[in-house]
């Protein structure tokens, strides 16, 4: 399969006042045109930033030292010129951030927000046309009277009719990777299931490429074609979603896995303690990209 994203040996650290904190240790991973691949670990662990580097924010903060090759399409984000990476973004690549709500300007319409994001690919688009294809993407995301969420706030909507506005408005420029950060966490559970539903189905249909951020194991089963484990800023053991979850060789994926709730009647699952045992190499169960 061709590869759309490649990371190879990516280090991040952040430059403080008296110190230096690293939080990215050489991790390597890939998608291929039109996969579903899943990040996984707990908070803290370096799937955002990770994200945040594939869309070329972290290269623009003065504190954040980075190194290593993130190529999209055969370049390198890192070394384009800011104005190069700012074009990818809402065009090429697509974010879809934890917290729909606070990702949507509170002081413009949805309909605005719709043409400007329209308009990073083509400037001169017209605002007639612009809005017809809103209002295609909201109805695709199964959002009614499509109209009246065009001339609404955000704060007028609710959770999960901003995470379906989020959904369709990432899509809307059919890029090829989409980003998702934990979408729909800030939900509730039958609101996160129509969400992760929607957003399978929108994908297969443009045929579009996920880096699905999660800490959510029964999520990520259902969703993903591979797995990422990360933890500590290392990727600790990739492979194919059902290997993974048939065979978990690595003792951190084997805690994450442990710590999934259970209803057993039994308590709480046992979870083991963090040892050097979860810093061991990275285990892979073959690359199929």
């Amino acid at each position: 399969m061709t590869k759309l994203l490649e990371i190879s040996d990516l280090t991040l650290s952040f430059k403080e006042l008296f110190a230096t904190t690293d939080v990215l240790h050489g991790i390597s991973l890939s998608i291929a045109a039109g996969e579903r691949v899943a990040l996984v670990g707990e908070s803290g662990s370096g799937k955002s930033v990770t994200a945040r580097i594939i869309l070329g924010l972290l290269q623009e903060t003065k504190t954040a030292h980075i190194t290593g090759d993130v190529v999209f399409e055969g370049k390198d984000i890192s070394g384009m010129v800011r104005r190069d990476r700012a074009r990818l973004r809402g065009t090429e690549m697509s974010m879809i951030f934890q917290d729909p709500t606070s990702s949507l300007n509170p002081t413009f319409t949805i309909g605005r927000q719709f043409i400007e994001i329209l308009r990073r690919r083509d400037g001169n688009r017209a605002k007639a046309d612009c809005l017809l294809r809103a209002t295609e993407m909201l109805d695709e995301v199964s959002i009614p009277n499509p109209e009246r969420v065009l001339a609404s706030y955000a704060f007028q909507l609710s959770g999960g009719m901003n995470q379906r506005v989020m959904i369709a408005m990432a899509l809307a420029n059919q890029p090829k990777l989409l980003l998702a950060d934990e979408p729909g966490t800030a939900l509730d559970v039958s609101v996160q299931a129509q969400t992760l539903d929607l957003m399978r189905n929108m994908v297969t249909d443009h045929r579009t490429a996920v880096l699905f951020i999660s800490h959510n194991l029964g999520v990520v089963r259902e969703f993903a074609d591979r797995v990422f484990v990360i933890y500590r800023g290392n990727i600790v053991e990739d492979g194919p979603t059902a290997a993974i979850f048939a065979d978990p060789r690595h003792a951190y994926t084997r805690a994450l896995m442990s710590a999934v709730p259970r209803i057993t009647g039994a308590g709480l699952p046992e979870v083991p303690e963090v040892s050097e045992a979860f810093l061991a190499p990275q285990i892979s169960h073959g690359d199929v990209a």
